[in-house]
């Protein structure tokens, strides 16, 4: 019973300390980062196959309060560079820079596949590529090969608003509609239009600004 406690507080701080660090710990990976949660890891399996439980808590603490620490360095100029470093250019003008691409410790092969996953099979498609300091390539296309918007073809889209859930899975998300300005009644008369119910619904949505209902119904089995 003690070991299942320590399994699941340690899980629970585990969880915790994450959160602190914040989501682009794991979506942007940075060097700090990656150092913190393979430390974090270690540190929190150490008490599953020790007794040194309370000072695995300290250290997870004091972890926290450096990542932290870190993560504040870094919203200032100098600390950026020092921690982070600077994006390393890769592609000038559809040339592959091959110096630079021995600094970053990336083949060209490598280069290749990436750009091939961007959507750039051709590297003179390209008029700039960099690396960042999260370790994404950044593609910046010629000015031929970049996407036409409908700002270059001088049309006018009405603008929609952000798509909000109303209903998940057969739930009214009552939180989403109060968002909308919007009640029950109101989702129960736009249903009714529809011929439909909530419990059919696997998906509906409403868009911020034109309040207009968009469902997504279950698939007859």
């Amino acid at each position: 019973m003690i070991f299942f406690i320590k399994i699941l507080t340690l899980y629970l701080v585990t969880i915790a300390i994450m959160r602190i660090m914040g989501k682009s710990t794991i979506v942007q990976m940075t060097p700090y980062d990656l150092v913190a949660i393979i430390i974090i890891g270690t540190l929190a399996s150490e008490p599953l196959i020790s007794t040194k439980f309370i000072p695995t808590i300290i250290a997870l603490g004091i972890l926290v309060l450096l990542h932290v620490l870190f993560s504040l360095l870094t919203l200032n100029q100098i600390g950026n560079t020092l921690f982070l470093g600077q994006p390393t250019l890769l592609i000038k003008k559809g040339e592959i820079l091959e110096d630079n691409l021995e600094k970053a410790h990336l083949s060209v092969g490598q280069l290749l596949s990436i750009l091939r996953s961007k959507g750039y099979p051709k590297v003179n498609d390209v008029e700039y590529a960099l690396l960042e300091p999260i370790g994404e390539l950044s593609v910046i296309p010629t000015a031929a090969n970049t996407p036409v918007t409908v700002e270059h073809m001088n049309i006018t889209i009405q603008d929609e608003g952000l798509p909000i859930a109303v209903i998940v899975d057969g739930r009214i998300q009552k939180h989403n509609l109060t968002l909308l300005d919007l009640d029950k009644d109101w989702l129960d008369k736009e249903l009714e239009h529809q011929d439909s119910v909530p419990k059919d619904i696997i998906y509906a949505y409403v868009n911020e600004k034109t309040k207009r209902l968009m469902i997504n119904k279950r698939k007859s089995k």
